[in-house]
C-alpha cells in the first residue's frame, strides 16, 4: 500500500507556490484594469468651448493663442481652426511656436504650423484636437 502522506516541507513548498501564484494572478488582473481604465479615459473627449472674441489675437488668420498651458488653437482661415498640444512627443518638453511651426528645445525636433513632424528625433506628430467652428456666435469647439 502506497503512503500518501505529505511531509512538513512539501506541504510548506506547496502553499509557498500557491501564495505566490495566486498573488501574480491578482496583480495581473489589477493592471489589466488599470490599463483598460487608462484606455477608457483616453478614449473619453471632453469638449471645451471658447469665444473668438475671448482671443483677440483669434481675430484673424494666422493669428494664434493659447487656451490653456499647452493648448494652443491657430486660426487656419475665415472658418478654419487647429488645435494643437504643444508637448514633444520625443521626450515630453514644451516646444516653442513662432507662428509657422514649432521646435523643441530639448533636443531639436521640429513641427509644421499642423503639429506634423518635419525633424526628428520625434518620430510622432503632436496630440492634435478636432475643431468646429460656429459662426453664428463666433465661437469654436475643441474636442480635448
Amino acid at each position: 500500500m502506497e503512503d500518501n502522506k505529505i511531509g512538513r516541507r512539501e506541504f510548506l513548498a506547496a502553499g509557498i507556490k500557491g501564495i505566490v501564484i495566486g498573488s501574480l494572478a491578482l496583480s495581473s488582473f489589477d493592471i489589466l484594469k488599470l490599463v483598460a481604465r487608462d484606455k477608457h479615459e483616453e478614449s473619453v473627449e471632453a469638449a471645451k468651448t471658447i469665444n473668438i472674441s475671448d482671443y483677440p489675437e483669434l481675430a484673424t488668420a494666422g493669428g494664434y493663442a493659447f487656451i490653456t498651458k499647452n493648448d494652443i488653437v491657430i486660426r487656419v482661415s475665415k472658418s478654419k481652426f487647429l488645435a494643437i498640444n504643444n508637448i514633444c512627443t520625443h521626450k515630453k518638453c514644451e516646444v516653442d511656436f513662432d507662428g509657422s511651426s514649432f521646435e523643441c528645445p530639448c533636443h531639436g525636433s521640429t513641427y509644421d504650423k499642423y503639429g506634423k513632424v518635419t525633424n526628428g528625433p520625434a518620430t510622432k506628430n503632436l496630440k492634435s484636437y478636432k475643431t468646429t467652428y460656429n459662426s453664428d456666435d463666433d465661437t469654436l469647439t475643441i474636442n480635448m
